[in-house]
């Protein structure tokens, strides 16, 4: 999903699940910095941290297609079916009732 093609509460979302992650990590990362870690752990945590920030909202919106895919749109089509039927059927109704 590019991010042209994202609907503008699709980024809110994105940016809020953004800005949440880094107010939970930013302290951690420090601790890491600031404690006695050999520098070889630093960058794997910081790459865990980038795929918590990055990589699970975007799978989360991923999820959320599929579901949306599978799930809704299928019942919403249908939906929309039968009330355009109900209302070719209303009318023949008060075209006959006449």
């Amino acid at each position: 999903m590019w991010w042209r093609d994202q609907t503008r509460g699709q980024r809110i979302a994105l940016l809020c699940l953004i800005i949440v992650a880094l107010v939970l990590f930013v302290p951690r990362i420090y601790e890491i910095f600031a404690s006695d870690l050999g520098l070889a752990l630093v960058p794997i945590y910081l790459l865990a941290y980038l795929f918590a920030l990055i990589a699970l909202p975007l799978m989360l919106f991923a999820l959320l297609k599929f579901v949306y895919s599978v799930f809704a749109c299928p019942y919403l089509r249908l939906f929309r079916m039968r009330r355009y039927l109900n209302n070719k059927y209303l009318r023949e109704a008060m075209k006959r009732g006449r």
